[in-house]
């Protein structure tokens, strides 16, 4: 699939970014985030990015600019992940048909986004911490992120996803997430890919997690 290089501006820093064309015509496009000390080279955001632009959806990989611990933070993961978002409304082959796309830090940084801008329709949350805990630390010294009240006023739907053999942030954090949501009268919807650990591996769950994504979010935004 064919895929563009890009500049995303943020403050005074230049993001590079990937962005994933959508095969035929675009219905619109998705930030896709990737966790706490990943890269957008990593099998489960790439995967997730070729089976999103395969239904249509242009979907942007791109590293935070402190992606790394311990300087990454929410509010830059936040201020970053807008400007992917102010760039796919920009692009003149992607419609504003958006959504957001996050793995473990970045599903929290979607859940923060979807619930502050009116433009996303369509937000998922993949094994996504919904409060701060041994395995999520970038929440330490900061404790003005309260990404469920957050999120409880999109206008999205949301999709949470989970591995079923990830430890590293327990299932216990999309139900809370799934309380959250139904009780605002958010649609949302809980899948759990049976074998998949945090990162969706090995192969099969990542292949299976990432169609999942792919086909829910088409049906989001169409």
């Amino acid at each position: 699939m064919p895929a563009q290089r890009l500049s995303i501006k943020v403050e005074d820093r230049e993001l590079d970014g990937i962005l994933h064309l959508a095969e035929g015509t675009a219905l619109g496009g998705a930030a896709v985030l990737h966790g706490f000390g990943g890269d957008p080279a990593q099998p489960h955001i790439v995967a997730t990015c070729d089976a999103l632009a395969k239904v249509g959806v242009a979907a942007l990989r791109f590293a935070y600019r402190d992606h790394r611990p311990p300087r990454m933070t929410l509010a830059s993961g936040l201020a970053d992940a807008a400007g992917a978002i102010r760039v796919l409304k920009a692009h003149p082959d992607v419609p504003e048909r958006l959504g957001v796309v996050g793995f473990s830090f970045g599903g929290t940084v979607a859940a923060l986004v979807a619930g502050r801008d009116s433009r996303i329709r369509a937000a998922v949350l993949a094994a996504a911490p919904a409060v701060a805990g041994p395995n999520f630390t970038a929440w330490s010294n900061d404790g003005k992120w309260k990404p469920l009240a957050e999120i409880s006023r999109t206008r999205a739907r949301v999709l949470l996803i989970w591995g079923s053999r990830d430890t590293a942030v327990p299932i216990e954090n999309a139900e809370r997430y799934a309380a959250v949501l139904t009780q605002a009268r958010v649609r949302n919807e809980l899948v759990t890919i049976e074998g998949g650990d945090h990162d969706f591996a090995p192969a099969a769950p990542r292949a299976r997690m990432a169609a999942t994504i792919a086909d829910w979010m088409r049906g989001s935004l169409s």
